[in-house]
């Protein structure tokens, strides 16, 4: 799928969409790793390898075809982006611990999605033709570059920070309109193959990003805040990676079903996290 659709709209609100994302960070929320040395690292070794190995076993489980394992993989693989940081702020989870694991994973991913997508196909026997340097400077230019913009704006300009909203919510309407008229025109899609596995991916999250957290000292509301940052992602940022790296629509299918998963995950963590606030179960390790 290459039409002006993909090369040149989609990127471009893709751009757009991450510089409104560098206008709420500050370099403090990279140096709150600091401050949150245990479950940053906890959460973002979840996001950067238990993930993508959850969705490397979940397309092998499936026997899911090359485009859709790679689609599976990719969302498996992205950070998560404002809105996981916005439904931890709302659903009063740790809003500073989100906003540090979404900036650590976004920067990190630039090098480890690309690997990801190249194992799914490697581990299978077919080879993918996707060279990682060209794909992490592609990420590179919609992640590292205008987030580095967005913040070197707000610093400059902090009063530009209110067109955060308008920007990154304009930019995803873009992306998401774009897409769809592309697919209107793809013929039958294979969705119904794909929602298994990214039902089942979803829950893998939420699972991980409670369990494993609590096992390693966290509180509910640190476990809730990465369960939360699991199953919320970037799912924009891996739809823009799979059009815009496949002659097909097929990768982004997967990337759509899991996208009509991630936010009953994260209202769970949040309903389970007002519950344990209320009845004051103690965390593990506590």
């Amino acid at each position: 799928m290459t039409t002006w659709i993909t090369e040149a709209l989609v990127p471009a609100a893709m751009f757009a969409l991450m510089v409104g994302m560098g206008l709420t960070l500050a370099p403090a929320d990279f140096r709150r790793i600091a401050a949150y040395p245990r479950p940053t690292v906890v959460g973002t070794l979840l996001q950067l390898v238990a993930m993508p190995l959850a969705g490397i076993a979940l397309a092998h489980l499936f026997a899911l075809p090359p485009l859709l394992a790679v689609g599976l993989v990719i969302v498996a693989a992205c950070p998560g982006g404002t809105m996981s940081n916005l439904v931890a702020h709302l659903g009063r989870a740790d809003a500073a611990l989100s906003v540090t694991l979404t900036a650590t994973a976004t920067a990190a991913t630039l090098f480890t999605l690309p690997l990801w997508v190249r194992a799914v196909h490697d581990a299978g026997g077919a080879p993918l033709d996707m060279p990682v340097l060209e794909t992490a400077a592609r990420l590179g230019a919609f992640t590292v570059l205008p987030v580095a913009l967005g913040m070197l704006l707000r610093a400059v300009r902090p009063a530009l920070a209110r067109f955060e909203r308008a920007l990154s919510v304009g930019s995803a309407v873009v992306i998401v309109a774009g897409l769809a008229w592309e697919s209107s025109s793809a013929g039958d899609l294979p969705i119904a193959e794909s929602l298994a596995p990214a039902a089942w991916l979803c829950a893998l999250a939420f699972a991980m990003g409670w369990i494993v957290p609590l096992a390693t000292g966290a509180s509910a509301r640190e476990a809730a805040t990465v369960a939360i940052e699991l199953c919320v992602k970037n799912t924009v940022l891996g739809l823009v990676l799979a059009t815009s790296s496949f002659d097909a629509i097929d990768p982004a299918v997967p990337i759509a079903a899991f996208m009509t998963f991630q936010m009953l995950g994260a209202f769970v963590s949040i309903g389970l996290l007002w519950g344990w606030a209320r009845f004051a179960v103690r965390p593990v390790g506590a």
